[in-house]
């Protein structure tokens, strides 16, 4: 639960771009590992102004608006995302000729899962150092958890960080509005959350070309080809929106900007107070099928030093079964690129292994999948739910992925049969806790 708190705090408390002067340079979004540290600073520095100036809190509101939020978080995920982000890039941007060319960065997430397998790191805070970079958080304090309150929403946490990026963070338009910003951003203590097993070199591959879950057909249907994207009727069929209505290609994205409780106003009307930073953004999904062709806001993502590498350069080459030798440690020789590297290699070995059981390329991945669920649940600590707090905050109605996988085994639903996956598994990795299944 509290990674997936964490993921849309990170969310809400990353993003960089602007307007004040034209940006003749195209937009690329590079990896927050291999930026340099003025342009991190850039950044960390163009967020805290956001918040400074009343912006940030904005974005917050527009994603926790119920109607706004379940288009986020449905089928159609990526391009809702899309289409904020680029938003909240115009709202960064607009504030300072020095910030007119700054860029999303994003996470290369999947090291952390290979370093916490490995055992070189013990926990989100230690595995990821842009958590650190982005202020950290604090251990609870002398008096317990704190009962905060962040548009409307009622939670507890265990401290509030005050950092150079997180210094002028407002919990709602109130609270600004009157000058009683926390100034600080709530946030639980990273130390002590395990790295979940859905983080992970295997996680990245199969979210973009392996066992993508069914609620996200509607998605990859719909991008594969743009040409049809406002036509393919696997997209336009199962997506819903707030009031259980297909969602459809003509239909305007519903994002909508006002504090909880309060009247809110499409984003797109021009008398929104974020009116100025959607401006000129495609109103339709399909438009973000393809996010080179979005005009002035068309961007693309340099992948150089990261996992993705290999496999961006080669998706012409891509075969399902040989798809851990797409995937490549970051071009250094750290701690971090060699347990990536020993990930792939467990991947090739049970990939090859689970080859001789099954034909098919998505059985085959599945039974990785399950293959690393069980050993996170038996030798890491663990699989878990979200807790009910996280479900009724976020209206969840699915569990993580290797948390359903689990109960499906332990229901038999699912099996893993591949003979000799454990000795493989054991191979590249020790079990520290084991249980009766090692």
């Amino acid at each position: 639960m509290r990674f997936q708190y964490l993921i849309h705090a990170l969310l809400f408390a990353t993003v960089v771009l602007g307007q004040t002067t034209q940006c003749t340079k195209p937009r690329v979004r590079r990896a927050w590992s291999q930026m340099p540290a003025a342009d991190k600073a850039l950044y960390i520095e163009a967020v805290a102004l956001g918040m400074q100036r009343g912006y940030h809190h904005k974005f917050v509101e527009i994603h926790m608006e119920p109607s706004s939020e379940r288009e986020a978080h449905g089928c159609l995920f990526f391009y809702w995302h899309r289409a904020f982000l680029l938003a909240y890039e115009n709202m960064l941007r607009s504030l300072g000729n020095k910030f007119a060319c700054v860029t999303i960065p994003f996470w290369d997430y999947g090291p952390l899962g290979a370093s916490f397998i490995a055992g070189s790191c013990k926990n989100m805070l230690d595995c990821g150092t842009l958590l650190r970079d982005f202020g950290s958080s604090l251990p609870t304090g002398s008096k317990g958890p704190l009962m905060l309150t962040a548009n409307g929403m009622r939670f507890q946490t265990d401290n509030c960080v005050t950092s150079a990026m997180t210094k002028n963070f407002c919990q709602s338009s109130t609270a600004y509005n009157s000058n009683k910003c926390y100034n600080c951003m709530p946030r639980n203590d990273w130390s002590k959350v395990e790295v979940p097993p859905d983080v992970n070199v295997l996680n990245v591959y199969n979210n973009i070309l392996g066992d993508v879950p069914a609620t996200l057909d509607g998605v990859t249907s719909g991008v594969h080809p743009p040409a049809n994207k406002g036509r393919d009727p696997r997209t336009w069929s199962s997506c819903r929106n707030y009031v259980g209505r297909t969602i459809l290609p003509s239909d305007t994205i519903t994002m909508k900007v006002g504090e909880t409780g309060a009247r809110t106003t499409s984003v797109w009307s021009s008398t929104s107070s974020v009116a100025s930073f959607f401006k000129g953004l495609p109103q339709k999904y399909p438009d973000y099928a393809d996010t080179t062709k979005l005009g002035a806001n068309s961007y693309s993502y340099d992948f150089t030093g990261t996992t993705l590498n290999s496999m961006n350069k080669q998706c012409s080459k891509f075969r399902p079964t040989a798809a851990a030798s797409f995937l490549t440690a970051p071009a250094d020789t750290s701690v971090n690129s060699t347990d990536v590297t020993k990930e792939i290699s467990w991947l090739n070995q049970a990939t090859a292994l689970a080859s001789k059981y099954y034909t098919e390329s998505r059985d085959v991945n599945h039974q990785v999948q399950l293959m690393l669920c069980v050993y996170y649940n038996e030798c890491l600590g663990g699989v878990f739910d979200y807790s009910d707090e996280f479900k009724a905050n976020f209206r969840a109605t699915t569990q993580p992925p290797c948390k359903r996988m689990i109960d499906e085994l332990a229901s038999g639903d699912a099996t893993i049969g591949v003979i000799g996956w454990e000795q493989v598994m054991l191979k590249n990795y020790p079990c520290n806790t084991p249980s009766s299944v090692f």
